[in-house]
């Protein structure tokens, strides 16, 4: 079967490529170990506890929560990130599936995660929604998901429009946009390389669910929200104050 031409294809096909790590460094194994206790705790589950990390990348909290003692499973669309994190630990097991969709078995597992605002990423609600409904689908009763998602208010409220920083010899230009019709935030990223010549073009654009619509969209997959924080060391939300809303979910028993 012929490949989708590159201009056709979704943008967060082209979006995590390998170069991707490259432009989020800062998102590193450090980061991903500090923020495994308040992981571990949401996930209340013993050693030995299967999770999903849905849209795990590179597989940095895939290995967090290994390091705690549970069974992970990593699954992303990207080849890309899913052969650097087989690399990185080649004992957690990886999966390339889109999220929709996932070829796991109903009740399999006791637990999920998806970080860094990995979600929203398709044109329609319905869409979007599939992807929560296959959460709820794999997770067994009593089983529990944390999705950290953006905090609409704060990231309104302090949105820069424009802003350059460096990546290696590559600087990275960005301009950032709230479409007010389509409700969503857009990110178009410039990548120059030393000599100026431009290296890549691409656009992040992610449906912008303010905290209440991401719950209510929880609530409609059959999840119950047991928890709302403000970031993933479990600091009590508190509104355009919080950088982050992640909320812990479970499906009910």
């Amino acid at each position: 079967m012929p490949r989708t031409p590159p201009d056709q294809e979704p943008w967060y096909v082209a979006a995590f490529e390998a170069d991707y790590l490259e432009r989020y460094a800062h998102r590193d194994e450090a980061s991903a170990r500090a923020e495994g206790p308040f992981l571990s705790r949401a996930l209340s589950l013993p050693a030995g506890g299967r999770v999903l990390d849905l849209c795990c990348g590179a597989g940095r909290h895939s290995r967090t929560l290994a390091a705690a003692g549970l069974r992970v499973l990593g699954v992303d669309l990207s080849l890309a990130l899913l052969r650097r994190a087989r690399a990185e630990a080649p004992g957690i097991p990886v999966l390339r599936a889109d999220m929709r969709a996932l070829p796991l078995a109903g009740a399999s597992l006791d637990g999920a995660v998806n970080l860094f605002t990995s979600f929203g990423y398709f044109e329609s609600d319905a869409e979007n929604a599939r992807a929560l409904n296959e959460v709820a689908r794999v997770l067994r009763p009593g089983g529990r998901f944390v999705i950290d998602f953006l905090n609409l208010p704060r990231t309104l409220a302090n949105l820069q429009p424009h802003n350059e920083r460096t990546s290696g010899n590559d600087r990275i230009v960005e301009h950032r946009r709230y479409d007010a019709i389509r409700r969503r935030l857009v990110k178009d990223v410039t990548v120059y390389k030393n000599d100026g010549a431009v290296r890549k073009r691409l656009v992040e654009s992610v449906r912008a669910f303010a905290p209440d619509e991401l719950i209510a969209l929880l609530e409609r997959s059959g999840l119950s929200v047991l928890e709302r924080c403000g970031d993933l060391a479990g600091a009590v939300f508190s509104g355009t104050d919080s950088p982050r809303c992640v909320l812990v979910a479970e499906r009910p028993r």
